[in-house]
């Protein structure tokens, strides 16, 4: 019985294929940046992100399969596939949760599962996410955005101890709300620092935090700033 058990599985779940055609990527920057309040700054930063962990994630499902761990494989592909949506990235967020739904099938089989059902995982997801990513830097490629500081904005005689203190209030709310202009208030407070500012290292490093989206470290380097400016 356990044999006939086996025997049927690879017909009974069959992965998810790598159909080529299958697109959900926006087909102009505007659908593209629509969920992100059309911050495009925010979304470059966020792809860039992604995109370096993508490649961790990658080799981390390689060993997984050598291992044949498929509890853990199961849950970085529930991770990856929050991650993908959060990134604009549709076409893979389908993918992975078709074959987070393959996995979860897989490990509920009385047969058990073998190597063979989910080796090809890592090649599809690495081809799905290439193409998607290819189609969205194109789209990106087509903007005119600057994302330089515009010197008119750079002030030259920097702001005071109680207009940064103002400021960071703003920075604060966004951080807490998880708001994207947490993005658009470091770079202004940037413009308008003097390099001499006896702040302008902390703010600096406050504002590296932001724009790699920790808003956990931005909000303990904003409290520790805070009292320094007191």
């Amino acid at each position: 019985m356990t044999k006939d058990k086996q025997s049927v599985v690879p017909q009974q779940l069959s992965p998810p294929c790598n159909d080529q055609s299958v697109s959900l990527t926006p087909n102009t920057l505007a659908q593209l940046l629509a969920p992100f309040a059309g911050k495009q700054a925010f979304y470059r930063r966020l792809i860039a992100i992604f995109e370096t962990n993508l490649r961790q994630q990658l080799s981390t499902i390689e060993s997984l399969i050598a291992q044949q761990d498929i509890t853990a494989l199961l849950k970085l592909v529930h991770t990856l596939k929050g991650t993908s949506g959060t990134a604009g990235l549709p076409t893979l967020h389908h993918t992975l949760r078709a074959w987070e739904q393959f996995l979860t099938q897989c490990m509920q089989t009385e047969a058990g599962v073998e190597l063979t059902h989910y080796a090809e995982l890592g090649t599809h997801i690495s081809d799905v996410a290439e193409r998607e990513l290819k189609a969205i830097h194109a789209l990106l490629a087509t903007s005119t955005l600057d994302t330089a500081i515009d010197p008119a904005t750079q002030g030259t005689d920097g702001i005071t101890a109680a207009q940064i203190t103002a400021e960071l209030a703003t920075l604060k709310q966004a951080l807490l709300d998880g708001n994207l202009n947490a993005v658009e208030c470091c770079q202004a407070l940037q413009a308008k620092l003097a390099k001499d500012s006896p702040f302008a290292a902390d703010i600096i490093a406050l504002c590296h935090s932001v724009d790699e989206l920790d808003f956990d470290s931005a909000l303990s380097q904003l409290a520790v700033l805070s009292v320094k400016l007191k």
